[in-house]
């Protein structure tokens, strides 16, 4: 009793001190930001309606127009919707937060403008960031507006305006700058010259080849435009692909009635670039991927198109802007791509027609951009079907000689033909993307890459190419360096990107170095490729030969011929023991820990195939060792893929995979070289899309494949008809490293 009584006294005085400290709060605040509370208000909600309208304008035409219709209705709404919380919350509480809600949407706004990307700089610590620079904006303008028109004069004013003004403008100046530039490339290209000094180099003719390759052509190029607009030259047809795709909703009317047709009568439209004195050229049919519809970006591939024409062949961009805004379309895109072709076939057929007999329509390739990169795999499936895998009433009769397929910073699995994976067979694969990617992250495109297998009937190549630098909006001239539109994009970095020149030019020389080798040399044409691709097919298979021609970057290159004996892919069993082929059998020599898995990009995201893990700690050499019965091996070479999978990598502390190969002959004789005197094994590239990942001291480190190719040539003092072990040997420090698809070419 005596006990509750004492405590009396002091919860009350408790009670006093915070009640007095509440009111002189409250005096602080009426004597500095008194009066200013109706302006927070009319910012955020012009803010949130500006950023809404710079988002969206981007899909209307003009723009500006766009911009303005979404900026009125959002501003209207906006001012509604803060109005009736507000009332509701006086009704339920008994105070109007007015300036509360308008603070709490403000921060919202910068919250939602920085997390936009939260994958690549990570959603808490943005998030709170955000919050804090919402909150400091709130307070300097509240400060400036009782400086200038309250005519306060205190120091807080004065404190609060010095300590908000600086973040704040530091944070608007990063926003509206390019971003940073990475030293991991310099770093690895400066340890690759030193390791690769023993590498093959380029000939002087080797060199002459290249440079006249990147020049425009002998053949003089022509555009003609087809479609169903007067004021295009060939007048076209129209295709219904309702039964693949749906324009929903408003933004789905908006675009039906800014386009000026339904999905059942898509005008079939596009540009062909060709060689003017030449006839019966292999020919390139090019789509695009999904940007805004009011945007003609089947046009942004002229630099692609006209450098091609000029080597002798037609180039044909299709416009697919009737499948762009939608969801899970990308059969729709395939069949569009294909009566598009068949579109052109009979402009090729018809006499007095710019392209009469322009094509060879027995030589064919596709090339699509972003989700265009996953439906020309889509194409090329469809092409040899009978019906449609989803719906049997839907017949299929194109059988166009589609001889390969080139895939830029594709898509993979947006459309799936009856729940499977999009797999071919005997076709050529190019796949070219960029890990500076902002829009596509992850390199996908290596699942379809996996997909597409050989019999050994054909004489065929699949190649991929993944350089750092390069984002996706670039491979379109009118797409730009910003993979997300504004103000989301804002918190992109772009300082760290190849220009859009140097980024066209690795495409455009690796797709006429793979269509040379693909395709055949167009007639006319001086040989540079020649039957087999020549000089430049070597870009194909051993780009780093090239590092000093092409832009100053890093790459790393997976390939796989028709002619390649798989000894292990690890997609056969759980066995760990035994390899793909008959008689193989694999073990390992001082691993820490070695299993099978299948692989996952950064993201978590499947990578679509299983490989071979390794694990070694510092001290003893490991080995990853495969036996089988004695093979001849004269005039082959050993081929593998590899990974550093190094784990918690920090650009500046880069350990590098230190590996050796050698052979065992059926007398015991062993024979070894390093690899790197064939292949530069790069650490993970640290790769910062996003400008707080600097802040944060943050990357994501991006792991990828390279192949290797060992000439058996290389392997002195054994007796290379009677091969029967291989061995991966790796010293130095821990390692994790990933081993997939091991073969003999």
């Amino acid at each position: 009793m005596g006990r509750r009584a004492s405590n009396r006294p002091s919860c009350q005085a408790i009670s006093r001190y915070c009640q007095k400290a509440r009111q002189r709060f409250r005096r602080f605040l009426d004597k500095n930001w008194k009066g200013t509370g109706a302006l927070l208000p009319w910012v955020s909600v012009s803010l949130c309606s500006f950023c809404l309208g710079l988002a969206e304008g981007a899909f209307m035409r003009p723009a500006w127009v766009g911009a303005l219709a979404v900026f009125l209705l959002s501003f209207s709404g906006a001012m509604l919707g803060l109005w009736l919380l507000g009332k509701l919350w006086k009704l339920l509480f008994g105070k109007e937060p007015k300036e509360l809600l308008s603070c709490l949407l403000l921060c919202a706004l910068c919250v939602l403008v920085m997390t936009w990307d939260t994958y690549t700089a990570g959603f808490a610590e943005t998030a709170a960031f955000a919050a804090g620079f919402g909150l400091a904006l709130a307070l300097l303008l509240k400060s400036l507006y009782a400086l200038l028109f309250c005519k306060v004069r205190t120091k807080a004013i004065y404190v609060s305006i010095f300590l908000t003004a600086v973040p704040v403008a530091a944070v608007a100046a990063l926003m509206m700058s390019g971003g940073f530039q990475d030293s991991y490339v310099e770093e690895y290209l400066k340890i690759a010259g030193e390791k690769g000094k023993a590498r093959e180099r380029l000939s002087g003719q080797e060199r002459a080849d290249f440079r006249e390759a990147l020049e425009m052509g002998s053949y003089t190029v022509r555009s003609v435009t087809y479609g169903m607009d007067g004021a295009d030259d060939l007048v076209s047809a129209t295709t219904d692909i309702s039964m693949f795709a749906r324009n929903n909703g408003v933004n789905g009317f908006l675009k039906e009635r800014y386009q000026g047709f339904s999905l059942k009568e898509v005008p079939l439209e596009g540009i062909a670039w060709f060689p003017q004195e030449a006839s019966g050229c292999p020919a390139l049919f090019l789509i695009h991927g999904n940007h805004g519809w009011t945007t003609d970006s089947y046009l942004g591939y002229g630099y692609l198109g006209a450098y091609l024409a000029s080597h002798g062949y037609v180039v044909v961009s299709v416009d697919e802007n009737a499948c762009n805004g939608l969801y899970r379309e990308n059969d729709g895109r395939a069949v569009l791509l294909l009566e598009n072709i068949k579109q052109v076939e009979a402009y090729n057929q018809q006499e007095g027609n710019p392209l009469y007999q322009k094509i060879d329509y027995g030589n064919l390739a596709l090339a699509g951009h972003s989700r265009g990169g996953e439906a020309i795999a889509e194409a090329c499936l469809f092409n040899d079907l009978a019906y449609d895998p989803d719906n049997g009433k839907r017949a299929f009769d194109y059988h166009f000689a589609i001889q390969s397929l080139i895939a830029i910073a594709p898509t993979c699995g947006q459309y799936q033909p009856s729940g499977r994976s999009v797999e071919l067979s005997d076709v050529n694969y190019l796949l070219l993307h960029g890990a500076n990617d902002q829009d596509v992250t992850t390199f996908m495109g290596m699942e379809q890459y996996e997909d597409v297998s050989f019999s050994g009937k054909k004489d065929c190549l699949k190649t991929s190419l993944y350089a750092a630098g390069l984002n996706h909006g670039q491979f379109n001239s009118l797409w730009g360096k910003y993979d997300a539109v504004k103000p989301m994009g804002f918190m992109l970095n772009v300082g760290n990107l190849l220009p859009q020149e140097e980024q066209q030019e690795i495409a455009k020389i690796l797709i006429k170095a793979f269509l040379g080798r693909t395709m055949g040399q167009p007639k006319g044409e001086s040989s540079q490729e020649g039957e087999a691709g020549g000089s430049l097919a070597g870009l194909l298979t051993d780009c780093g030969k090239y590092q000093e021609l092409l832009p100053k970057t890093l790459y790393v290159q997976s390939y796989e011929t028709s002619g390649t004996y798989m000894l292990c892919d690890f997609e056969e069993d759980a066995r760990l023991e035994t390899g793909t082929a008959e008689g193989v059998l694999v073990q390992t020599k001082q691993m820490a820990g070695w299993w099978e898995e299948q692989l996952v990009f950064s993201n978590g995201d499947s990578r679509g195939n299983h490989a071979a893990i390794l694990k070694k700690e510092p001290g003893q050499e490991a080995v990853f060792c495969l036996s089988f019965p004695e093979q001849d091996l004269k005039g082959k070479a050993l081929q593998f893929d590899i990974m550093d999978m190094q784990e918690g990598f920090q650009e500046g502390k880069a350990g590098w995979l230190e590996a050796e190969v050698a052979v065992t002959d059926a007398y015991g004789a062993t024979a070894s070289v390093p690899v790197d005197a064939y292949a530069c094994l790069y650490p993970p590239f640290p790769v910062r899309l996003n400008k707080l990942q600097y802040l944060w001291g943050a990357a994501d480190n991006k792991h990828q494949f390279q192949t290797v190719s060992v000439p058996m040539s290389g392997f002195g003092g054994v007796d290379r008809s009677r091969i029967c072990n291989i061995e991966f040997r790796f010293a130095g420090g821990s390692m994790k490293a990933a081993m997939d698809n091991i073969g003999i070419r």
